[in-house]
């Protein structure tokens, strides 16, 4: 008897139709030989094929080395090696269209040898030629082309053959063979560049220059294919058929991310294995697969039959396909799953919401449509983009005109474009022309492609184009790099409720029974409920998001709260790692948008790399496990490539509940932390790390303390974070305290440990001057302000921390002149203070310096700024020397203090 860890062909056809029924996650398909295999050469005749390529001098030394292990895959890879070694990689190529070519009808054998030399010849016959096609792949062709673009994802294949585009070009899918060799691996955002439905030939195609054949290349690491495959795989069900699953570099990529990464991508693996019973299978891999969270495996799968009676049971109608990361509106939805209370507490709408909830078209919808059908009339050439704030219907409004469009305007085709849709481009909007004439294209998130629109003008901006665009945005985002479509996309802006407006939500809530009608009339129920709505609404004006902070306020008024804490209770129970949970990522979230960026306009939210930073992962995850969980519950958006909670109220009371529990300052050093480690991981600012890494700067007492410890781990190899720690501890801690001294010395002994001494050194010891001198060590103080300053210090001095630094040497050294009756620095300040107003103009000093001798800045200021650098440097050099052997600082200060960077920057600004 077979395990029950495995399942049969109905279990697998039962899981593929619940897949289509949820639309939740995407489809990747993966190929092996097991289907192509039914129309292409076998090992025995590839291998005779690689034998024909060689001279006959070769052919016996070939025969001795493959004859005895002929039949077996070894036996083919080391005939593609010996190939490779005399003949070269031509031959190899040659060899592999000929048996490619095997599945080619009506080619005259006379023809071959000339078609197997050319690349752009064989590329021809791919579109145009006459094939042999095996049924499993024109079966699941005919499947695919049922599915909506949320469901439909690339496909994946270790062969070299086109059978795989053939059958989707059958099927009216369009379809781009996307070669991967060893060497040469896309990233998502090239495969972003193909509109057609990528097909990953990942051991080489049919018409590349190179294929993967030798055993060498196939079991070769690749590390590229690694993040490929994570990418891809996140919130993906991974179907493989046909495919052996021997231990070719594809395969050990695949294991690792089933093993150690499945459910974190959130990915779900089902594999089709032609064996009928378990003890049969040979793949020791597979064996060690079974068990393990997200993977199942299901044996006597026939690739050929597995898709028969799929398509029957998804009743979506259409007659071709929707172009690859699109969908067409559904024509119906299912009302198993509908529950209008996850909507009005925060869930993104979905079809489900337009067609069985009934919710009102708001005014602002109704001017959008209004918009939009301006356009439809004129034949295209613009369109209708809904903008405002997060939480303020854009969403709902676009789905509720768009199955409005589908059902009332058959002369229209209707798109809706999906998450991780291609780039638009001419060619691809001529194609959606060409197919489907009239075409309304909706987008959500347009802020994201408004460059592509931008770019594409020339094709939809006409009259009568056939092309009109339905989108929602934020606001400010959108105009970032919508504001040259202003002529053709007209905005409307979604900013509040009329009252009109609050008496149809009220409405919508009786029927739904959302709210209770106690022994009130529906009508007195819903009178009521808008009442309170529009005077919610009036009082948040001042908010700037107007719709669901009202709904909130009525929906939970001063129990808000309490939801939030059973939230958060409830994601905490979602395990990550390293004691990490959902809980600790979405209260990060709320954290950085309460304190930086409330209403999602800045772009200062949480990013994707941040949020996968907290758990210590690579930016990839961020969209498996941990997005999913908080888009399910949590009902977080999103706005350009921020996230954030659908609401300020949400993110405001998750603060407090944090603060209440004592949580905050853990959740201050995880987002701090996560920052850190994209700083000293090279991030860029696209990455959105400077904020969570810089959190320490807005926050006050120990919650800024534990942000700067996080830097602080999240970076140990650098020096910048401890900067910023120090300075944290300096301005909070306590009179007649001296940790903020402690961890500068402490620092200063391991200043050749970090890799960014170089350049954070300045920084480093102006805030140490200034702790020492609050300690009441004026001299020191002077001393390692005036190190700041010296030319070998670090990284050439700018104006920024020139300003720093004789700041505090201008204080230090006041107080050594009150402290003291010698004349050595008798002048120091008021030189520091005449520099300043060079450096930083008259108000800096004047706000920063308020002890001075007037008589002596007087003088100063009628020096050049050479001549206040020669009587500076001598006048501080003694301080300079003896603070840096005080604090164990190596330096080159053997004279006087060099100052040529502070005389530079002097003239600059003077001049």
């Amino acid at each position: 008897m077979e395990p029950l860890d495995c399942g049969n062909t109905s279990d697998l056809q039962a899981r593929i139709r619940r897949l289509i029924q949820d639309e939740d996650r995407s489809l990747i398909t993966v190929f092996g030989s097991g289907i192509s295999n039914a129309v292409l050469p076998d090992v025995n005749e590839l291998t005779r094929l690689f034998r024909e390529e060689l001279p006959k001098s070769s052919r016996p030394d070939f025969d001795e080395r493959v004859g005895s292990i002929a039949g077996t895959p070894l036996a083919y890879q080391n005939a593609a090696s010996i190939v490779t070694l005399r003949a070269g990689e031509p031959a190899v190529m040659r060899a592999i269209r000929h048996a490619v070519l095997k599945a080619c009808k009506d080619i005259p054998l006379e023809e071959v040898p000339d078609l197997i030399s050319s690349e752009s010849k064989c590329r021809q016959l791919s579109e145009t030629g006459n094939w042999n096609v095996p049924p499993g792949y024109q079966k699941f062709a005919d499947f695919l082309a049922t599915l909506n673009g949320s469901v439909r994802g690339p496909i994946i294949t270790t062969n070299f053959d086109p059978l795989i585009e053939i059958a989707l070009r059958n099927a009216k899918i369009d379809a781009a063979p996307v070669p991967v060799t060893t060497n040469m691996t896309p990233n998502m955002e090239q495969l972003g560049e193909y509109t057609g439905l990528p097909v990953l030939h990942i051991h080489g195609y049919w018409t590349s220059k190179a294929t993967s054949n030798t055993a060498a290349r196939l079991t070769k690491e690749r590390p590229a294919l690694d993040g490929l495959l994570r990418a891809l795989l996140k919130s993906s069900v991974v179907l493989v058929i046909g495919y052996s699953g021997w231990s070719d570099g594809f395969m050990k990529s695949l294991r690792v991310r089933i093993l150690d990464e499945a459910d974190l991508l959130d990915t779900e693996v089902l594999w089709a294995a032609n064996s009928a019973n378990f003890d049969s299978i040979a793949n020791g891999v597979l064996h060690e697969l079974v068990g393990a969270p997200g993977f199942n495996l299901y044996l006597g799968v026939d690739g050929h039959k597995l898709f028969e009676g799929i398509r029957q049971e998804n009743n979506i109608p259409i007659e071709q396909p929707a172009p690859f990361g699109y969908s067409w509106v559904p024509a119906n939805v299912s009302e198993t799953s509908f529950s209008p209370v996850r909507f009005v507490e925060g869930k993104q709408p979905g079809w489900d919401d337009v067609k069985l909830g009934s919710w009102p078209l708001l005014s602002s919808a109704r001017m959008l449509r209004e918009e939009l059908l301006h356009w439809m009339d004129l034949g295209g050439g613009g369109g209708a983009v809904a903008i405002g704030p997060l939480g303020e219907g854009k969403s709902m409004a676009l789905r509720q005109i768009a199955l409005e469009i589908r059902e009332a305007h058959s002369g229209w085709v209707v798109l809706w474009r999906e998450a991780g849709a291609p780039k638009i481009s001419e060619q691809w909007l001529q194609r959606v022309r060409n197919d489907f004439g009239n075409t309304l294209i909706c987008i959500d998130e347009a802020d994201l492609v408004a460059a592509d629109l931008v770019a594409t003008k020339k094709v939809w901006s006409d009259a009568a184009s056939g092309i009109v665009f339905l989108l929602a945005s934020h606001d400010r985002l959108w105009w970032r790099n919508g504001f040259p479509l202003r002529d053709h996309i007209v905005d409307v802006l979604f900013d509040g409720i009329t009252v009109e407006d609050a008496k149809n939500i009220g409405k919508a809530w009786v029927t739904s029974g959302i709210i209770s009608q106690g022994d009130a009339s529906a009508r007195e129920a819903a009178d009521q409920c808008a009442d309170q709505l529009v005077t919610s609404a009036g009082a948040m004006t001042d908010q700037h998001n107007t719709l669901f902070g009202a709904v909130l306020d009525v929906r939970f008024g001063s129990d808000l709260r309490i939801r939030v804490h059973d939230l958060i209770s409830k994601l905490s129970d979602v395990a990550l790692r390293d004691g990490i949970s959902v809980g600790d990522i979405f209260a990060g979230i709320c954290l950085m948008q309460d304190l930086l960026d409330r209403h999602g306009s800045e772009a200062r939210g949480a990013s994707r790399p941040v949020i996968a930073a907290m758990v210590g992962l690579d930016s990839v995850f961020a969209d498996g496990k941990i997005l999913e969980t908080l888009g399910r519950e949590a009902a977080i958006t999103f706005a350009g490539n921020r996230i954030y909670s659908r609401h300020p109220a949400i993110s405001r009371a998750v603060v407090e509940y944090l603060r209440k529990e004592n949580r905050m300052e853990g959740i201050c050093k995880l987002v701090g932390r996560a920052g850190g480690r994209l700083r000293d991981a090279g991030a860029s600012d696209e990455d959105g790390y400077r904020d969570a890494y810089l959190l320490a700067q807005r926050l006050r007492s120990a919650e800024a303390t534990a942000a700067a410890h996080g830097a602080v781990q999240g970076a140990p190899q650098l020096l910048e974070p401890r900067v910023t720690l120090l300075s944290t501890l300096r301005k909070e801690e306590k009179s007649g305290s001296d940790i903020s001294v402690r961890y500068a010395r402490e620092v200063a002994k391991h200043l050749h440990d970090f890799r960014d001494t170089w350049k954070n050194i300045r920084a480093f010891l102006v805030e140490f001057s200034i702790v020492t001198r609050n300690e009441g060590n004026a001299q020191t103080s002077a001393g390692l302000a005036a190190l700041a300053l010296h030319d070998s210090t670090g990284a050439s001095l700018d104006e920024r921390r020139a300003g720093y630094a004789l700041v505090s040497l201008a204080k230090a050294s006041a107080q050594v002149r009150a402290q003291s009756s010698s004349n050595s620095m008798a002048s120091v300040p008021e030189l520091c203070y005449a520099l300043l107003e060079f450096i930083k103009g008259p108000d800096h000093p004047r706000e920063h310096l308020l002890t001075r001798n007037e008589q002596l800045l007087s003088e100063a200021r009628k020096l050049s700024s050479d001549k206040m650098c020669s009587r500076l440097g001598p006048a501080v050099a003694k301080q300079a020397r003896a603070a840096a052997t005080e604090v164990e600082f190596e330096t080159d200060l053997d004279g006087a203090l060099l100052l040529n960077d502070l005389r530079r920057l002097a003239k600059k600004a003077h001049h």
